[in-house]
């Protein structure tokens, strides 16, 4: 039997000890990476599921007729009040938003009688059809606004208590279109312009004194 030299074993056993230790095997290190991957693609089929989720809830929700309402009194008759809900220029002094009111007949404050409505709200502008649905003056007056977006019915009533007047506003609005999806999101802020709009009324007739 022929026998190594001494040296030769303590050289291997040197270099068998300060050699680099073995690379992990590739297929650990891609199962893991694929594990990362499998995780971060789930959690964007999750997002992806419950966006889509809220724009069909949106949809629905924003297909319903959506009812607003608003309420002032006023420290004047209703002969004082009507006339801003029915006069352009009067309208644009406390309608937020209104740049311009133009008629489109000669029927003036009679039931068919339309108008087109500019409404310029910093930059965006949206043109509507105004259209005298009900009116009663001095008491009352529907009014329909239509567009792409939507149609919106305003009926307003007034009432006299003790030479003061009580002025309502039950608006329905049926959207369209993608509208129909921003229009719950924004109810909030409709509802909030409609009861400044009130109070800038209220306060315009009352300096009108």
């Amino acid at each position: 039997m022929k026998i190594r030299p001494t040296c030769d074993l303590i050289w291997e056993t040197v270099m068998n000890e300060s050699a680099p230790p073995a690379e992990a095997p590739a297929t650990e290190e891609a199962a893991t990476g694929s594990t990362a991957v499998n995780r971060w693609m789930r959690t964007i089929s999750v997002v992806f599921v419950v966006a889509i989720i809220a724009v069909v809830v949106l949809w629905f929700v924003g297909g319903r007729t959506i009812y607003y309402h608003a309420q002032v009194r006023i420290l004047a008759p209703p002969a004082k009040v009507y006339p801003y809900l029915t006069d352009p220029d009067l309208l644009k002094q406390w309608m937020g938003d209104v740049a311009a009111i133009t008629p489109l007949d000669d029927k003036g404050d009679e039931v068919g009688a339309k108008s087109t409505v500019l409404v310029d709200s910093n930059g965006e502008k949206l043109e509507m059809v105004s259209e005298i649905v009900e009116i009663t003056p001095d008491k009352s007056l529907k009014v329909r606004l239509t567009c792409d977006m939507f149609v919106v019915v305003s009926d307003y009533q007034l009432s006299e208590s003790q030479g003061a007047t009580e002025l309502s506003l039950d608006m329905a609005a049926d959207f369209h279109g993608l509208a129909r999806i921003t229009a719950p999101l924004i109810s909030s802020a409709i509802q909030e312009k409609l009861e400044a709009d009130f109070h800038r009324l209220r306060d315009d007739v009352e300096s009108a004194k």
